[in-house]
């Protein structure tokens, strides 16, 4: 693969770990309203804020690395 196809395939990973990240935060925050606290709801929390952190941190090194494709 070139080097292009690899970063464009990197950030879309990352930002669609930082969708999944906020959806399971969000899921996590609705079964917070309805049911009790449980160990779910921390595994719910965990997970999401490592997979928003995971993306971030991808899309941050790709733009501090200059590594982002320029326009043609």
């Amino acid at each position: 693969m070139e080097r292009d196809q690899v970063i464009s395939i990197t950030k879309l990973v990352s930002y669609l770990l930082i969708i999944g990240g906020i959806v399971i935060l969000s899921a996590t925050i609705m079964y917070f309203l309805t049911a009790p606290i449980s160990w779910l709801s921390y595994i719910g929390i965990i997970s999401g804020g490592i997979m928003l952190n995971i993306g971030g941190a991808a899309i941050f090194l790709i733009k501090k690395l200059k590594l982002d494709i320029k326009s043609k």
